[in-house]
């Protein structure tokens, strides 16, 4: 797999599709991580603390928090511009993690989801992030557990059919179960915090296949079989899959690291 091929988030389009899941998707109990990664940190209406948000993607964060009533100052990083241009509510730098263009001690609240596991150098991340907390402040790292969408990585391997094994960056790099060590490299206090336990509940078989088209960059080289029939292949295990209920259920292990 490519770890983070630049193609991937040259732009919204393959981000949007993988985002279009959750929003088409139930969570069965009911959760939704962005308002519980920023109730992590206390944000309520008013705030006026400075916030980073280091890989913003198209910001959904920055757009939450001003929803939130928080007035203070925002600023958005991400790697790629075409993400950047998108983002509408807070300052935008296109940066890399790993050389953040900011002072020290700058932010009250940084924030870094879901990234750390597309870094090559996750220390020198870490001690960038924690350079540009301040003292007394706060950095949450969201990432993913190396169970999530276990049912998705054996639907995909089947698709294939080639006993090609599905390796995600999550699965070495930078995991709930791994993610720490390298934190606490940089970090006095690094504190683990699981989501509450809840599957993602598909009935969108568009928005499945969607999903699934939008990860060709990273394994396409790899599998030894053109995307477009992955893709088939897929759309018609989950199809199968959805026969009986009308659902596809698929298991979730996130949460983050709260930083000090």
């Amino acid at each position: 797999m490519t770890q983070n091929p630049t193609t991937q988030y040259a732009s919204e389009a393959k981000l949007a599709k993988r985002q279009r899941l959750w929003t088409e998707s139930r969570r069965d109990p009911d959760f939704d991580l962005y308002p519980w990664v920023l109730d992590l940190v206390g944000v309520r209406d008013g705030d006026t603390r400075a916030v980073l948000d280091v890989g913003c993607g198209n910001g959904v964060y920055e757009h939450l928090l001003r929803t939130r009533g928080h007035v203070g100052p925002r600023v958005a990083v991400d790697l790629s511009p075409g993400m950047l241009v998108l983002v509408t509510d807070a300052a935008r730098v296109n940066a890399d993690v790993e050389r953040l263009a900011m002072t020290d001690d700058a932010f009250d609240v940084v924030l870094a989801p879901h990234m750390l596991y597309h870094v090559p150098d996750r220390v020198a991340a870490a001690s960038e992030l924690r350079r540009v907390t301040r003292s007394g402040g706060v950095c949450v790292v969201v990432t993913n557990g190396e169970s999530n969408f276990d049912e998705f990585k054996s639907l995909m391997e089947r698709a294939v059919g080639t006993g090609w094994k599905m390796w995600r960056p999550v699965d070495e790099y930078f995991s709930l179960e791994r993610g720490a060590a390298h934190l606490r490299t940089a970090f006095d206090s690094v504190t683990r915090v699981d989501c509450p336990s809840s599957d993602v509940v598909v009935t969108d078989l568009d928005a499945f296949t969607d999903y699934v088209a939008s990860i060709d960059d990273h394994y396409e080289a790899e599998v030894g079989v053109p995307w477009p029939d992955v893709v088939r292949r897929a759309r018609a295990l989950a199809n199968e899959a959805m026969e009986p209920t009308g659902e596809l259920r698929l298991t979730t292990s996130v949460g983050a690291f709260v930083c000090r």
